[in-house]
């Protein structure tokens, strides 16, 4: 059995390795936008500046850590990933002209398995989780003599992180708190290291999702500790523990871990995309989820908060972008009873036009618990603009004789 060949493991970061780093990296990578968000500043109370690495190559910020390694190895690679490392990956054997393979959850998002595909890596998809995944990737490694690039316990991988706090210092040093995603802890391990250690006297938050904490439990115990299981849309960040490594530097470096709930993350996804037009990916809005729902005391700081990635799926962004819309009042389904003849009908049509209400879907039914005979229920999604109506929609809808048995997405 041949032995795993990778480099920069058990080793510590230094501010001369994250400076190499980005010398390596330099016209390989994008030095993404800093930009002040107005929306976002308006709802935290704080100053906001967001860093876009969802305008990054390969969508993330995987390809800084993923690229650093590979560079300096120059041999075949085999990785395992939830979605991004596995891009970052990918991106950078075929820059350097190396085979990648990459072992993803088999769960992993189409999306991130399509792009890993057509960025040159070959793709196996095994295990229910990232843990799993990179078990059998270590595996692989051993038995074939590849270079093993962990998403996050690598010295390497965490120095190319690290570069995003060289971009951040070059555009501006006077921000009270900068806020950044947690998952095995290699992107905030770089860019803590290097901050710190440059003098960087503000405060460095982590977030995670709230069922995949373990870097928060970790901490607070004291002990690198395993979770038995993850469950968050966050993928990016679905990761049941930390690296030796990992835990070191946070426990020098980052000033606190907070969590956020999956609907907090879907709220600053949405409102990411409808107020800033920035596509997210659920990982990379947990730091702006954390500023909109007040979990870190930022109010009147300046802060920087890194968007990490914006490799999401495409059918969940539109059942988080459908799920914002009902809960804000913008869209509605309605369920009503009717007579079943076709002037009830009829009159249901005429009622919305009459409110100015936009027919979305409409589809009716026969037979039911809730349907008796001679009657058919109508099941109706309406697009409204704000709540103003609906008193009016209900009252209409009694003079008629109709009888509204569930209502979706508003209040009467």
């Amino acid at each position: 059995m041949k032995g795993e060949t990778s480099p920069g493991y058990s080793e510590f970061v230094t501010v001369k390795d994250v400076e190499e780093a980005y010398d390596r990296l330099k016209g390989v990578i994008k030095n993404t936008p800093l930009e002040r968000s107005s929306s976002i500043s308006e709802l935290s109370g704080a100053d906001v500046f967001l860093k876009l690495e969802n305008l990054q190559k390969g969508g993330s910020f995987k390809i800084r850590g993923a690229y650093n390694l590979l560079s300096r190895a120059k041999k075949d690679v085999v990785a395992a990933s939830a979605g991004n490392h596995s891009q970052g990956v990918a991106l950078a054997s075929s820059l350097l002209g190396l085979k990648s393979l990459v072992v993803m959850p088999q769960f992993a998002p189409p999306i991130k398995v399509i792009a890993t595909q057509k960025y040159g890596a070959e793709v196996l998809l095994y295990g229910n989780t990232f843990d799993e995944a990179a078990e059998r990737a270590r595996k692989i490694s051993r038995e074939e003599g590849k270079v093993f690039a962990h998403a996050f316990d690598n010295k390497y991988v965490i120095a190319g992180q690290g570069t995003i706090g060289i971009e951040i210092l070059q555009e501006m040093n006077d921000f009270d708190y900068i806020v950044i995603p947690v998952g095995g802890g290699g992107l905030i391990g770089g860019i803590a290291t290097y901050l710190k250690e440059k003098g960087y006297r503000g405060k460095i938050i982590g977030v995670e999702a709230e069922n995949a904490a373990a870097m928060k439990i970790s901490l607070k115990l004291g002990k690198l500790t395993k979770l038995e299981s993850v469950a968050t849309i966050a993928d990016g960040i679905a990761v049941k523990s930390p690296s030796e490594s990992t835990m070191r530097i946070a426990m020098k470096y980052v000033d606190r871990v907070v969590t956020v709930s999956d609907e907090d993350i879907s709220t600053a996804m949405f409102t990411l995309l409808e107020r800033g037009k920035i596509v997210s990916e659920p990982a990379g809005a947990a730091s702006v989820a954390a500023l909109i729902k007040g979990k870190i005391g930022t109010k009147g700081k300046k802060v920087v908060a890194l968007i990490s990635g914006g490799n999401v799926d495409m059918p969940l962004l539109s059942q988080i972008i459908e799920k914002n819309l009902l809960e804000t009042g913008r869209e509605f389904i309605l369920s009503f009873i009717v007579n079943n003849i076709p002037s009830e009908m009829k009159k249901a049509i005429e009622l919305f036009s009459e409110m100015k209400l936009n027919v979305e879907e409409l589809h009716t039914e026969l037979f039911g618990e809730d349907i008796g005979i001679g009657k058919q229920k109508i099941t109706v999604k309406l697009k409204i603009y704000g709540n103003e109506n609906l008193t009016k929609i209900r009252n209409r809808f009694d003079s008629l004789g109709f009888d509204i048995i569930s209502i979706r997405g508003a209040k009467f």
